[in-house]
């Protein structure tokens, strides 16, 4: 497994581990919220700008409606 994999899987480990926590003491729709609102944010931060943002959080959207609705 190369490096960025294992990165990618720790990335995600680590975000189910922080949510694990988090779900302890607060209502899911605030985690899920606060989580969206962090990534968007760090997405336009990230970026090079506001057209590459929004086409990476669209292109996201996407993905996760054809993947979780058919």
């Amino acid at each position: 497994m190369s490096i960025q994999e294992q990165t990618h899987n720790k990335l995600y480990d680590n975000l189910n581990d922080v949510s694990e926590i988090a779900l302890q003491n607060l209502d899911p729709m605030h985690v899920l919220a606060s989580g969206l609102d962090y990534f968007l944010t760090q997405t336009y931060v990230s970026a090079p700008n506001v057209l590459a943002a929004e086409t990476l959080i669209n292109a996201s959207v996407e993905r996760a409606k054809e993947e979780n609705n058919g």
